[in-house]
């Protein structure tokens, strides 16, 4: 197989397969199957989501999303088992991180909600209009996610000191 047959055609990032095949477009199947130690027909094969003679395996996907360090294929296979795969942030320290997560929740919040009000305008939520509302929503769920990783990083063990008793005062 040549790297002809590798197109990227009406990809879904719904579907894990599919996320793997656009990573290898986007990072590069050759530099792919450098990095990992393959050919690269093999390569193009396990990211050809219509190929049955080689198959991306589980490892391969692993080694792939770290490489490139891209999240195209968790975010996927999240989406197809109905999660959504969110990244916890890395540290928070302070609490204009908190409020800056509360307003990114209200802003994305009245994106799918403006969403919704404009595809129903017409009387009909059209199926086009229903995916467009559903990536909206899922990105609301996902900064109302990041918003529990925000606060849980704030919790802190509070040490109380026992009162002392009437008697030694």
């Amino acid at each position: 197989m040549n790297k002809n047959t590798l197109k990227r055609e009406a990809l879904s990032c719904t579907d894990p397969l599919y996320a793997a095949h656009a990573l290898g477009h986007d990072y590069g199947v050759d530099k792919l199957a450098k990095d990992l130690f393959q050919q690269p027909g093999v390569m193009y094969n396990k990211l050809n989501p219509e190929n049955d003679s080689n198959h991306l395996y589980l490892r391969d996907a692993i080694h792939l999303t770290e490489l490139a360090d891209d999240d195209r294929i968790l975010s996927a296979w999240c989406h197809s088992r109905g999660g959504v795969f969110v990244k916890l942030p890395e540290s928070v320290n302070c609490d204009e991180e908190l409020s800056d997560q509360l307003l990114l929740i209200s802003e994305q919040m009245g994106i799918a909600l403006a969403e919704i009000r404009d595809s129903r305008a017409d009387g009909v939520i059209t199926p086009e209009e229903f995916d467009c509302i559903s990536r909206e929503l899922t990105k609301t769920v996902r900064e109302v996610l990041s918003l529990k990783a925000v606060v849980s990083s704030q919790v802190r063990t509070v040490h109380t000191i026992p009162a002392k008793s009437a008697q030694h005062e």
